[in-house]
C-alpha cells in the first residue's frame, strides 16, 4: 500500500529536486545560498551534504552569471537547475533568458536545446519587500520559447518540478512562496497531470473559476464562500 505522509511544498520541491538528481547525474542546482544554508527558504536542503558541491553549489550574487553560466551548462549537456532567489531579482538576467534560453533551440535549427530549470519563488502574501515579493509570470509566459508553471498543491510541486528537470526545453518554475509551508498529505509516487494539462479542483455547475499558483485557494475559499449563501 502507497505510504501517504503530511509534509510541506518546500518538502514536496526538495523532494523532487533530490530525485532528480539521484536519477541523472547531469542534473545541477546552483544560486545564490543553495548550498550549505540550503536556500532562503530551505528547499535545497541537505543536497550539498547528499551529492557534494559539485551538483549543488553557491554561486556569486550575479543572476546574469549564474543563467550565463546555466546556458553554457546546457549546451554541454547537462540540466541545469538554477535558483533566484527572489522574483525581481531575476531581471538582471532576463536578457539571457529571453535572447538566449529560450530561443537557442530555434537559432541553432534544433541541433541545441536548453534544459534549462528557472526555479523562482514568486508572489507576495509573505510581507516581503521591494524585490521580495513580485509576480513576473507575464514577462515569461509571453515569450516564446519558454514553458511555465506555478503549483497550486504539494503534489503539483512535486509533480511539475520533475516534469520541468525532465523536460528538454527551458522551464520556469514559479515557486509561490505563500504556500511553502502549506501542508497536505501525499503519496508523491502517485501519477499526477503533468505539465500542460488543466486539474479540476472543485466540481460545480454555476460559474468556472480558472486560476494558478498561490490563487488557487483563494479561488476555491472564494467558491466555499458563494456555495454557502
Amino acid at each position: 500500500m502507497a505510504e501517504h505522509k503530511k509534509i510541506t511544498m518546500a518538502q514536496a520541491l526538495n523532494r523532487a529536486l533530490r530525485d532528480a538528481m539521484t536519477a541523472d547525474e547531469t542534473v545541477l542546482v546552483f544560486g545564490e545560498d543553495v548550498g550549505a544554508l540550503g536556500g532562503v527558504f530551505r528547499v535545497t536542503d541537505g543536497l550539498t551534504k547528499e551529492f557534494g558541491e559539485s551538483r549543488c553549489f553557491d554561486t556569486p550574487l550575479a543572476e546574469s552569471g549564474i543563467m550565463g553560466m546555466a546556458v553554457g551548462l546546457a549546451m554541454n549537456g547537462m540540466r541545469p537547475v538554477v535558483e533566484m532567489q527572489f522574483d525581481a531579482f531575476a531581471y538582471p538576467a532576463f536578457e539571457q533568458v529571453v535572447s538566449h534560453v529560450a530561443k537557442m533551440r530555434n537559432r541553432t535549427r534544433g541541433a541545441l536545446s536548453m534544459p534549462i530549470t528557472i526555479r523562482i519563488p514568486y508572489a507576495g502574501g509573505i510581507g516581503g519587500v521591494e524585490h521580495h515579493c513580485d509576480s513576473s509570470e507575464a514577462y515569461y509566459v509571453h515569450t516564446p520559447g519558454l514553458t511555465v508553471v506555478a503549483p497550486a498543491t504539494v503534489a503539483d510541486a512535486y509533480t511539475l518540478m520533475r516534469g520541468a528537470i525532465a523536460s528538454p526545453d527551458p522551464v520556469v518554475v514559479l515557486e509561490p512562496k505563500k504556500l511553502y509551508w502549506a501542508k497536505d498529505e501525499v503519496d508523491l509516487d502517485e501519477p499526477q497531470p503533468g505539465i500542460g494539462r488543466a486539474v479540476i479542483r472543485r466540481e460545480g455547475a454555476d460559474a468556472t473559476l480558472i486560476a494558478y499558483g498561490t490563487s488557487v485557494p483563494i479561488a476555491l475559499e472564494a467558491a466555499d464562500a458563494a456555495a454557502a449563501e
